[in-house]
């Protein structure tokens, strides 16, 4: 069962490669900040207005999201949950710049694990909240959405931010059936 479930995180860590590949520059086995992060994904995508040809710009900003993806062989209580929480917090000083070029940035913390989580941290999870902003906003925000994938059970959990994305992280189901999602 234990060897089932580590081919499952490897599967399932294989699968989020392949779905960041396209829009994400992507790290395995990552160093942070002195820990070791199984995927690191980053992105920035630039906006713009124009006024009758492409070459008039009247406006431009970047948005910039970066994915940070640990998995677990252990069952993941609320404290693990608020270390994790507290190395994304940190991470913000590393990876975003507050300019007037940039609008904003978001985090995705996505903790995986194959044995499961206790209720206080699906709990903890589901009701963290951090958002950041750099000179009142005029320099940019960050934010930091929260994702849970539990593939014993085949759930997901999300913070409210991390539900925009949370369809992204659906597991595929092995033997069909589907998923569910809160």
């Amino acid at each position: 069962m234990e060897e089932k479930l580590k081919d499952k995180k490897d599967t399932y860590l294989k699968d989020l490669e392949e779905r960041y590949k396209y829009y994400y520059e992507i790290e395995r086995n990552k160093e942070l900040l002195g820990e070791v992060v199984d995927i690191f994904a980053s992105s920035c995508i630039e906006h713009f207005r124009h006024v009758l040809t492409k070459k008039i710009k009247i406006d431009q900003y970047y948005t910039r999201e970066y994915a940070v993806v640990r998995a677990e062989d252990s069952l993941i209580d609320k404290n693990e949950i608020e270390k994790f929480t507290n190395f994304l917090k940190s991470l913000i000083n590393n990876l975003v710049f507050p300019s007037t070029e940039v609008m904003s940035t978001t985090l995705s913390g996505i903790l995986i694990t194959t044995v499961g989580f206790s209720e206080a941290a699906i709990d903890f999870g589901q009701r963290f909240k951090y958002s950041r902003s750099f000179w009142l906003g005029i320099k940019g925000w960050c934010d930091i959405r929260l994702i849970l994938v539990d593939l014993r059970e085949g759930k997901l959990y999300s913070n409210n931010k991390g539900k925009e994305v949370l369809i992204a992280y659906k597991i595929k189901p092995s033997q069909g059936g589907d998923i569910n999602i809160k």
